[in-house]
């Protein structure tokens, strides 16, 4: 059976009722042997344990709602993003203020990608601080940010 990404957000967004400020960043239904596997990643403003990450697992294992599917044949996978992750959300570049990051985006007034530290973002906008100028983008032109991992 085939669903759409809508659709499996829809039958795991209930999962996360009463769950503080947790909230779903991506979801993906695959087939496995013998079944499916589901990898929800989730997060929060406020950084996620994982005693949080467990008890969402359990909920969405026990009150996952999709058409056609059986539940007893689906691997349940809850993860938070990691530092690889690329950034797509406004709420995650600003948590990420004071990182150096590589920012794709489809502004064509500026260098493509971006190389900076992120100096705040909102919903319209995402400040990067580019060699002593701050450069601010439109998050709607915003592709996605990755951190710079420094070793």
């Amino acid at each position: 059976m085939n669903w759409t990404d809508e659709e499996i957000k829809a039958g795991i967004e209930h999962c996360f009722e009463g769950a503080e400020d947790i909230f779903l960043v991506d979801v993906t239904l695959n087939a496995s042997r013998g079944g499916f596997q589901l990898i929800a990643k989730c997060d929060s403003d406020s950084g996620i344990t994982i005693d949080q990450l467990a008890r969402i697992n359990r909920s969405i294992h026990n009150n996952l709602v999709l058409p056609g599917l059986d539940i007893e044949k689906v691997s349940v996978e809850v993860t938070s993003p990691g530092a690889s992750f690329p950034v797509k959300l406004a709420r995650h570049f600003n948590r990420l203020s004071g990182h150096s990051m590589k920012i794709e985006h489809r502004s064509e007034a500026m260098q493509n990608p971006l190389d900076g530290e992120i100096v705040s973002a909102s919903d319209d906008s995402l400040t990067v601080k580019v060699d002593d100028e701050e450069m601010v983008l439109n998050m709607v032109d915003v592709i996605q940010g990755k951190v710079n991992m420094r070793w």
